[in-house]
């Protein structure tokens, strides 16, 4: 299996990254199945490495996050865009939360594939590049996006299928954020 760790984004969220879902050329906008904060790649588990990692992943201990969308940039950061995305807040502890996740794989015995975080929310990948003045124009109007916070109290490990159309992704299991209320 092809997995990764995420945050699914509430309702409020998904609906403010649909408002920028329109107006440009090129792109495959993506759909609420792809809507997701990403936590850790962790790239092709087998079997029995799915349950380690499942195991590990419910020892994780963390609070609900607050998050909220921002901004609006591409990747790669050079060169033509392939993704278009809007940066997440609070930084820490998204970072805390995906480290705490980084280091339950692997300790399950599994390497998650070494990436810098930087958490976001892809909008749309690009089937080519879109007009650079098209890109810009649209940089421009949508600079200032900025989504509510919205709780989020669970996250998930992903499964991920590719198709020629796009990925295809399902929940394999949740699991909580709780609060320390001690």
């Amino acid at each position: 299996m092809r997995l990764f760790v995420a945050l699914d984004l509430p309702p409020e969220l998904k609906a403010a990254v649909r408002s920028l879902q329109f107006g440009l050329r090129n792109a495959r906008w993506l759909d609420d199945a792809g809507l997701h904060l990403t936590l850790a790649f962790i790239g092709e588990v087998d079997g029995s490495g799915v349950e380690r990692v499942e195991d590990a992943l419910a020892e994780v201990e963390a609070e609900p996050i607050h998050v909220e969308l921002h901004g609006l940039g591409c990747f790669p950061g050079r060169g033509d865009p392939r993704v278009l995305w809007t940066g997440a807040a609070p930084k820490a502890e998204l970072a805390a939360l995906a480290a705490a996740v980084t280091r339950a794989v692997r300790r399950a015995g599994v390497a998650p594939k070494r990436r810098r975080f930087n958490p976001h929310v892809s909008l749309v990948r690009f089937r080519r590049p879109p007009p650079h003045v098209d890109l810009e124009r649209y940089l421009s109007v949508h600079s200032l996006f900025r989504s509510p916070a919205c709780e989020v109290a669970s996250f998930h490990l992903y499964s991920s299928i590719l198709h020629r159309s796009g990925a295809r992704y399902t929940i394999e299991a949740t699991f909580p954020l709780e609060r320390n209320d001690r």
